[in-house]
């Protein structure tokens, strides 16, 4: 039998460089494939709450009740729950017309993907709030609250747009008429945003806004702005 001649297939040494090459190249892809994942998500978010708005929008106008996108904060809870629902879900209400007073829910709550979350509170620019967010939003003030399904061991604290049968936007009511959201990537607690990144004055840098006309109801994705009217509180 012919034995192989010398200087055939690899050395040890050509082997632990092509592994080398590799992984460096994989070390090298995997931040850009997590990023391009966590940009994805955001933008998911962002089209979810679009079509959200707008369907509780139509359904006003289509029932003459008014409406609510509401979405749930806590400020304590089993982590499961606030993993999944804090400051990173919605779901749409309705005014009961066969019971007044009360309200009914026309949508399951509906979680954004993981690694990014609502934005907690308006942004800072110069030291000054510039930005409407979710807390600068109402409470739609139910009485009694309707029960959270998912974990009926807690009660959160509800954040709403609401629409009235024409279509507008009756809460929160704006001094520039516009209600914005963002999507942010990273995480709340206790009410602290915890972002994955932030710029140079420490707002997280990397964000999908919607912004929603009060006279329209129309929801749209918006650029940061440098100089965005904040909404009042409740």
């Amino acid at each position: 039998m012919k034995r192989p001649s010398p200087g055939t297939g690899f050395t040890l040494i050509e082997l632990l460089v092509v592994m080398g090459i590799i992984i460096i190249a994989l070390a090298a892809l995997v931040p850009a494939v997590t990023s391009l994942s966590k940009s994805g998500g955001r933008r998911a978010a962002r089209n979810a709450l679009l079509g959200g708005i707008e369907q509780a929008r139509a359904e006003a106008i289509k029932s003459g009740q008014a409406t609510y996108v509401v979405f749930p904060t806590f400020t304590g809870g089993v982590q499961s729950t606030l993993d999944r629902y804090n400051y990173r879900s919605y779901a749409i209400f309705e005014d009961d017309a066969a019971h007044p007073g009360n309200v009914r829910q026309l949508t399951d709550w509906k979680s954004f993907p993981t690694g990014v979350a609502l934005r907690a509170a308006a942004y800072v620019i110069n030291g000054v709030n510039a930005g409407a967010l979710l807390t600068y939003l109402q409470d739609p003030g139910w009485n009694p609250q309707p029960p959270f399904t998912p974990d009926l061991s807690t009660t959160p604290v509800l954040r709403c747009i609401k629409f009235n049968s024409n279509g507008e936007v009756q809460a929160p009511i704006t001094p520039a008429s516009t209600v914005y959201l963002g999507v942010f990537e990273g995480y709340v607690n206790s009410g602290a945003e915890v972002a994955t990144t932030r710029d140079g004055s420490g707002n997280p840098s990397a964000v999908e806004y919607v912004m929603v006309s009060q006279f329209t109801g129309r929801a749209i994705p918006a650029d940061a702005v440098s100089t965005p009217t904040p909404t009042p509180g409740p």
